[in-house]
């Protein structure tokens, strides 16, 4: 590859944090919460124009993974705040029954009212924000992270931190800090997509369809339960889908896709969309873009042509980028097994706790590639967020240090804010001790989450 040789230059160190979160999505917004409700000085900084990750800008159907198979609550603290100021906003209705019996419960969400509301929480908080400053660069002090480097509308700029929250999703601080990453080479990762919302929809006609052929959709309740609810949840449409692939209305094979139903509104969110690609690398992302805005048109035509309710239908939204399954997970000081999460496993420092199935997608087939239940819930400790081989950085998200399957339970909204909240905490106490991560004593962080409303047990 052809080099070019840039000018050296003088990037100025605008202010020094205690705590620096990069990435504003559902880990990084509640990691930044806890850091400073803990008295850290916080800085969150962000790629996009708003706070939110892919249950914003994704348009998510819910958020999930707050409950485990037998009933038994795994997440609340402030991601439960989070979800009553949503409630209280008239943005969510809350826990409501998964109709597919997929899982427990899920929390549909009103998305725009999403982005204002997790924006004022933070702000409330004391968090200084950064918009449109994705992080170009990573300060560092032997093997230490000591801070970011950003680029936005006030140019390359430099902030200072004791420690550094890397919630980008796809560990890009942990890449440019020198991580080392878990590997299967074998192993393509799940594919992305592109979640979109159609306006116009007569749920009426449409349960009248569901209730006369149950046999091509899974279901958890029966479907006289779907009538009169404000919010249906449906996985199917196998024969149609069949039917339009093969005539060339749709040219993605698929065997089922998952419907997002708010009935006063006549809207559905709808998850269908599926590419392959490689989410680190930008031509990909491109690629993907392109045939994944394709795909929405040719299935919003699809809901058209095919399914009763739907022919008046139309493309009400649509996701504003790619939305990523996996990517990188750094290698950490211990990693999250498959086994450990099938058996429920515990771990002495244990910061929160999952318990949503494996959930798995085929990078290149028609359906899941694993859709695994889960017996109970199962520990993710301090030590799946540490990096092996880097000091002053800790992450939230999906790209923890854990193995494929393990991931594609972990990686749920609900999962994912209670990591925020157990890295912010971690983050503002080794900055106020002046610790290192590893170093802090567990139970004293165990206890911290505990009064705040973290279920660890």
């Amino acid at each position: 590859m052809k080099t070019i040789t840039e000018a050296a230059r003088q990037t100025p160190l605008v202010e020094t944090y205690d705590v620096i979160v990069a990435g504003g999505g559902t880990a990084g917004v509640i990691a930044a919460i806890a850091s400073a409700r803990n008295g850290a000085r916080t800085l969150l900084v962000e790629r996009s124009g708003f706070l939110g990750g892919h249950i914003a800008s994704q348009l998510l159907e819910h958020s999930a993974g707050w409950f485990d198979a037998a009933g038994r609550r795994i997440v609340a603290g402030l991601p439960q705040e989070l979800v009553d100021r949503l409630v209280s906003a008239g943005a969510s209705p809350g826990h409501v029954r998964d109709d597919t019996g997929y899982t427990l419960s899920r929390v549909p969400v009103n998305h725009e009212m999403f982005k204002s509301i997790v924006t004022g929480m933070v702000a409330q908080a004391g968090v200084d924000l950064l918009f449109f400053s994705p992080v170009v660069g990573v300060l560092k002090d032997d093997d230490k992270v000591s801070g970011l480097i950003v680029e936005n509308k006030s140019g390359r700029t430099a902030y200072g931190a004791d420690v550094v929250i890397d919630c980008t999703g796809d560990a890009d601080v942990a890449e440019r800090a020198g991580c080392a990453f878990l590997s299967e080479a074998d192993a393509p990762t799940q594919p992305v997509s592109l979640l979109f919302k159609l306006g116009g929809i007569d749920h009426q006609a449409l349960l009248k369809h569901v209730a006369a052929n149950e046999q091509d959709f899974k279901l958890g309740v029966a479907t006289a339960a779907l009538v009169g609810e404000d919010h249906v949840n449906l996985w199917g449409f196998g024969p149609q889908l069949a039917r339009a692939f093969d005539d060339g209305t749709v040219s993605l094979k698929r065997n089922e896709l998952h419907y997002s139903g708010w009935v006063r509104s006549g809207e559905a969110v709808i998850n269908v969309t599926r590419f392959a690609a490689d989410a680190t690398r930008s031509e990909a992302l491109a690629e993907a873009e392109i045939a994944l805005r394709r795909q929405v048109l040719e299935f919003t035509e699809f809901f058209r042509r095919y399914i009763p309710g739907a022919q008046n239908c139309f493309l009400s939204a649509s996701a504003s980028c790619v939305g990523v399954r996996e990517s990188r997970r750094i290698k950490g000081r211990n990693i999250l097994t498959d086994n450990d999460v099938r058996t429920g496993r515990r771990f002495e420092d244990a910061v929160l706790r999952g318990g949503f199935p494996i959930d798995s997608h085929d990078p290149k087939g028609a359906s899941l590639d694993s859709a695994e239940h889960l017996a109970s819930g199962y520990d993710i400790p301090l030590s799946v967020l540490v990096p092996a081989d880097v000091d002053g950085l800790i992450v939230a998200g999906r790209c923890i240090s854990a193995e494929r399957k393990a991931l594609a339970s972990a990686r749920i909204s609900g999962t994912c804010m209670a990591m925020g909240q157990a890295a912010g905490t971690a983050a503002a106490m080794a900055s106020r001790l002046g610790k290192p991560l590893p170093t802090l004593d567990i139970g004293d962080l165990q206890r911290v989450l505990a009064e705040q409303g973290a279920i660890l047990r």
